[in-house]
Formats: structure tokens, C-alpha cells, sequence
């Protein structure tokens, strides 16, 4: 006897199930044509898509973003690879239903009936913890609990009646394969003995028809919930844009209409594909969990963001998107309030949390841009800091001519005094906190003296280097860095000026991945990453530190994926350390690190609300037990110097790792 099954066994006029699914299909099909249209009203795509099919499906079936939260990850797992499993079941079921193929015979038979049963389970499973994580748990950032109850209470149903048919099944014909159903084995066991052979029957035509009903109305709900994420994000992760993570979309004023929006007021001012981001979604609260903003108590929430926008497109693509004061009250549900979009310092940890790749900041920044651009609603700091750039070419507004100042009696090359046939190897771009700062400066110092010592040639602009425009369009004013960049692009190339080096990872990023958008292709390195090749040499000189952490900057870490060269560094400074080993890491660190609170434009701006992100991440900074808090950004250093003070604390020093590597 060949083991199989009769598909349409104790079922009668199952003809009737083409009507249900053509009628959820047309439910089905609607929904995702009421999407398209509404991401048709976004303006059309200006940059280069990557269209990677291959890194997309690896994303999505080694579920490798979604793991990284485990326990969530694995809910996740359970539920999405015990529903392809089932699908792919059901998709056999109709091939040989309709194409009269014989698949579900033999030994193949046996195989499919254990696997569907053991994925069936593991569904099921993962629908009970995933309930319990929302509902006995209560996580806080999750949203939404309403349709996550429609969605799990919809599989849990299909579920149980598929098992239950199933064991009702089993339990009248008694096929001898019957273990390979364990589940099914099971359940057909504890019928036979509530229910006689005439009762199974009906129930199972019963369940038979409920069980159909219930998987066509989930079908129909897909395009109407969360669930739209099976689909919106895989597109999503195919069409990411080709450009660098750390670098943001350009406006172009040139091509620009009268009457145009530059930013974004309202959904339709957002690309289509930004539309389709938002879209992705699937309402899992990593992004609030780990934005800085939103644990330091500020209105900012990335997820509120994104539902914002994706239910103002859904009311009406046109409407103005925020609304009140900069520093006004709490978000309504139906406006965004500017004191959200300026409470991010741009870190990037909403997008790296976010397994759908869904890209928070750029919205952001659009947002900003269009109530500063086109409505001139900036802070009040803000304001200064535009108008020093403008005036001074620095946002601290000190005079160009003490852009100098810091390298005096350095012996250090300016290239206007060298001119540009000198052909000087590698310039040092010094950066306003460099110049200006007198904090930074030491570090320029303790930097540019390495390089005197390893013997590189290299020179500075001098008075000739201008603010690289990061604060500018961090805050939205793209019409000011876009006149920034062209400026020092036009610099450097009168200079030949082919490799670059920073002490800033704000000016790396700018310089590496934002002015080859306007034709500054430059090979830009960050001072961690050069002073790295000379690691075989160098000593660690102090030797008597005990503990050392080290901060992750966001604009070096996330932006620009720089980790290990900083701690390959420090591993060197502290390898002679007697045991403890001299370098302990934060629980926040590398691409999970915690922003210092400077990005963004946020080291001239402070909106008061909520905790001081500085000092919440020096707290976790302190709680390591280190004497020397290492970081390598000037922003990071100042933010998490002032946050040292404001705890009191004098045994602990904060250094750029220069210092730590040269003893300055």
C-alpha cells in the first residue's frame, strides 16, 4: 500500500473554496494596489538603486538583522520559516490537485507529512511566545497590540484547526504511516476517545470549511496590517540606495522648478521609494529601543516617526506633516512636533537596529529641511551656529586667520606657502574642533607630531580650509553645505590634493562619502586608521593605567564601519599592562554603541528636555571601573569631558587615543 492521502477526503462542493479564494483575492489584490498608488504621489527617485537580489534574500532567510536581538529574532524565525514551510505544503497540495502531478506519494509523502507537522508545531510555538512577549510582558516599544492580536489569533486558529482536521482524519481511516504525523497521531488519539467515528466526520467537514475561511480571510488582511512587511520589506532591502550608508541624498537646486519643496512638508514630498520604506515597517520598536533620544526621555521616537508619515500618506499625501513649536509640547497622534525631528543627534542606531532597512534618518533630515529651508523655523542656536558659518567659515565664528594658530612653532607645511606643484602627499585636515577648540587642539597637536615622528609628508590648508558643511546639513540647511562643499572641493583641487586625513569622523564621512556628489572623489582616511599601519611600532607608554575603555563615535563606527582599527590602537597602548588586561568594553559598544549626544548639530544646540545624553553615556562609561575614557572624535571628547565633570568624578581622564598612543 503506497502511502498518501485523499486531498479532498469527507469534503463535499469543495468547488465552493475557488469562489472564497477569488474573492480574497481580489481583497488581497486591492490592498496592494491602494499601496503602489500611494507611494506613486512620492517624487520620483534621484540616486542610483542597488537592486541586490542576492544580499536581499540572504538578509531575509538567514534572518541575520532579525537575530540580532535574539529571543525576539527567534520568535520571528519560529513563526516566518514554520509559514513558508506550510505555504510551500499547500503549494504541492494545488500542483498536484490542478496539474494531476502525483508528488504526494511515498516515501516523499512520509517526509512532507513529518516535516508540515514538526514546522506546524514550531509555528505554533513561536505564535505563543510571540503572544506572551506582547500581551503578559508588555514591551514597551511595541505598537499596535490590536492587530498583532488579529494577526496571531488568525494563525493560531489556522493552526489548530489544520492539526485538528488532521487528527480527525487519522483517527476514521487509521492509515499505517500515520506517525509520521506525530502531531496529527497525537491529536487523533485524544478524539477517538471524545468523539465517535460519525462525530469525526462531521467535525472534521466542519473544521474543514472554518479552517478555509479563516486562511482566505488572512489572505484578505495581509495588504490592510503589519503584514505587509512579508512583502514591502524584501522590496525594500532590493532597492536600497547605492550610495554610502553615512552619506544623505542631495537636493538639486540647479534642476529645481519654481514653487518646489526643498525637504519635505508632506509624505509626497518624499521619494516613492522613501514611501515604500515606510512601508516596511513591521512595527517591532528596535528602532526606540536603542535611539539615545528616546531613552533620555526626549519627545523623539524613530517608530512614531515612521507611522506618522506612513498615516499622514494615508490620510492625505498633501498635508503638512508637523506642527507647533521647536520646544513645544508632547507629540499629538496626528502631527509630528519639530521637537522630535531636532531631538536626534543622527546616530544612525534607529537604522542599524532596524531589520527591515528602513532608513529613519534621512527622513529626519528631509523633515528638517523643510522647516528650515522652506519655513526658516530653526532653534535659536541653530541659528548662530548657521549664521558663524556663513560669516566665519567655522561654527564657533572665530576669524579664519586663527585657523592657524594651534600648529604654531609645529614646523608643519601650509600648501599656500608651498604651492600646489609641491605635490605634498597627504593633507591633514585639521577640522574646526582642531582649530578652534582649545581641548582639540591638543589632540591635533599630539597627531600631527606622530606624523613628524614616523616621517610622513603631509601639510595643512591653513586659513584656505573652511568648515566641511556636516553641521550645516545635518540640521537641514543643504543650500549653505552644498555652497560649503563646492567651496573646499574647488581647494582642494587647485592643491592636487588626492589623500586626506582627519582626527574627525564627521569630517571623514563628509569628506569620504558626501563630496563625491559633487565631484570630490578624495581617498579620505580617519587618523585611527592610518596610525594603524604603524602598530608593529608602536609601545604602549602608559603603562601604569589599570582599566581604559573606549567609545564608539557614531559617525566613525556606524556611518562609516571603523571598529577595530581604535581597539587594535588601545590593544597595543595596553599590551604590556599586568593582568587585569588594561582595556574593558562597554555593554553599548561597536555597532550597538550609545551616542555621546554631539551629532546632528546637538554640540550647538540643547533642546532641555528630558536626561543629558552625555552624561547617561558617561555613566556607562564609568560603570566599567576605567581610569581613561578613549574615544577618537572631538565631539565625543568634549561631550563626554563635560559629562565626566558633571559627575564629579576626578580619577577619570578622557582622551583622544593619539594621546594615549604618543603620552601627550
Amino acid at each position: 500500500m503506497t502511502p498518501t492521502r485523499e486531498i479532498f477526503w469527507n469534503v463535499v462542493h469543495h468547488q465552493w473554496m475557488y469562489a472564497l479564494f477569488a474573492l480574497s483575492l481580489v481583497f488581497f489584490l486591492y490592498g496592494l494596489y491602494r499601496r503602489y498608488l500611494l507611494w506613486s504621489k512620492g517624487r520620483p527617485e534621484t540616486g542610483p538603486l542597488t537592486k541586490d537580489l542576492g544580499r536581499a534574500l540572504w538578509l531575509i532567510f538567514s534572518h541575520k538583522e532579525i537575530l540580532s536581538e535574539r529571543w525576539p529574532g527567534v520568535i520571528h524565525g519560529l513563526i516566518f520559516f514554520g509559514f513558508l514551510v506550510l505555504f510551500i505544503g499547500t503549494c504541492l497540495v494545488a500542483v498536484q490537485v490542478h496539474l494531476h502531478w502525483p508528488i504526494l506519494y511515498g516515501r516523499f509523502y512520509l517526509y512532507y507529512s513529518l516535516t508540515l507537522d514538526l514546522f506546524g508545531g514550531l509555528m505554533l510555538l513561536g505564535i505563543l511566545l510571540a503572544s506572551y512577549r506582547r500581551y503578559l510582558t508588555r514591551h514597551v516599544y511595541i505598537k499596535n497590540r490590536v492587530d498583532d492580536a488579529i494577526i496571531l489569533g488568525l494563525l493560531f486558529l489556522i493552526l489548530v484547526t489544520g492539526f485538528l482536521m488532521e487528527g480527525s482524519r487519522i483517527a476514521v481511516l487509521n492509515p499505517p504511516w500515520e506517525t509520521f504525523s506525530p502531531i496529527g497521531y497525537l491529536t487523533a488519539g485524544v478524539l477517538k476517545t471524545l468523539v465517535g467515528e460519525s462525530g469525526l466526520r462531521g467535525l472534521h467537514r466542519n473544521l474543514w470549511w472554518f479552517h478555509l475561511c479563516l486562511a482566505m480571510s488572512f489572505i484578505a488582511y495581509i495588504p490592510y496590517s503589519k503584514l505587509l512587511h512579508i512583502f514591502t520589506t524584501p522590496l525594500n532591502l532590493f532597492l536600497r540606495p547605492a550610495s554610502p550608508r553615512g552619506a544623505l541624498i542631495p537636493i538639486d537646486f540647479e534642476s529645481a522648478k519654481g514653487g518646489e519643496v526643498f525637504g519635505a512638508i508632506s509624505p509626497k514630498d518624499f521619494t516613492w521609494r522613501q514611501l515604500l520604506d515606510v512601508d516596511a515597517c513591521m512595527r517591532c520598536g528596535r528602532c526606540d529601543a536603542y535611539c539615545p533620544a528616546t531613552l533620555s526621555q526626549k519627545p523623539l521616537r524613530p517608530q512614531k516617526i515612521i507611522l506618522d508619515i506612513r498615516g499622514q500618506m494615508e490620510r492625505d499625501a498633501s498635508s503638512p506633516l508637523m506642527g507647533g513649536g521647536v520646544a513645544g509640547p508632547r507629540p499629538t497622534k496626528t502631527k509630528i512636533d519639530p521637537a522630535e525631528v531636532w531631538s536626534c543627534t543622527t546616530c544612525l542606531a534607529c537604522q542599524e537596529a532596524c531589520p527591515a532597512g528602513i532608513e529613519h534618518l534621512q527622513k529626519i533630515v528631509d523633515l528638517r529641511r523643510g522647516h528650515g529651508l522652506m519655513l526658516g523655523k530653526y532653534p535659536p542656536e541653530i541659528i548662530r551656529t548657521i549664521k558663524n558659518i556663513e560669516t566665519s567659515g567655522n561654527p564657533y565664528g572665530f576669524s579664519q586667520e586663527k585657523r592657524e594658530d594651534w600648529a604654531e612653532g609645529l614646523g608643519i607645511k601650509v600648501l599656500r606657502n608651498v604651492g600646489a606643484r609641491c605635490n605634498v602627499p597627504l593633507l591633514l585636515w585639521v577640522g574646526c574642533a582642531g582649530a578652534f577648540d582649545e581641548r582639540n587642539q591638543r589632540v591635533v597637536r599630539a597627531f600631527a607630531g606622530f606624523l613628524q615622528k614616523a616621517g610622513v609628508d603631509f601639510a595643512i590648508l591653513g586659513r584656505e580650509e573652511r568648515c566641511n558643511g556636516d553641521p550645516l546639513r545635518r540640521v537641514g540647511n543643504e543650500f549653505g553645505f552644498q555652497s560649503l562643499a563646492r567651496e573646499n572641493i574647488e581647494t582642494l583641487k587647485r592643491y592636487n590634493v588626492k589623500e586626506i586625513v582627519t582626527c574627525c569622523p564627521h569630517c571623514l564621512n563628509t569628506l569620504r562619502n558626501e563630496y563625491p556628489q559633487f565631484g570630490g572623489g578624495f581617498q579620505v582616511w580617519h587618523h585611527t586608521q592610518f596610525m594603524e599601519r604603524f602598530l608593529p611600532h608602536l609601545v604602549g607608554v602608559r603603562r601604569n593605567v589599570p582599566l581604559l575603555t573606549y567609545h564608539d563615535p557614531c559617525y566613525l563606527g556606524r556611518h562609516n564601519g571603523i571598529y577595530d582599527a581604535p581597539r587594535n590602537l588601545l590593544a597595543g597602548a595596553t599590551r604590556s599592562v599586568t593582568p587585569p588586561w588594561g582595556f574593558k568594553e562597554m555593554e553599548k559598544s561597536r555597532d550597538k554603541g550609545f551616542c555621546c549626544g554631539g551629532g546632528g548639530g546637538h554640540m550647538w544646540m540643547e533642546l532641555r528636555l528630558g536626561q543629558n545624553i552625555n552624561e547617561m553615556r558617561t555613566e556607562q562609561a564609568l560603570d566599567t571601573g576605567a581610569n581613561i575614557i578613549a574615544t577618537a572624535c572631538p565631539f565625543c571628547l568634549t561631550m563626554l569631558t563635560n559629562g565626566v565633570k558633571a559627575k564629579n568624578v576626578d580619577t577619570v581622564e578622557v582622551l583622544d587615543i593619539v594621546e594615549i598612543i604618543t603620552g601627550r
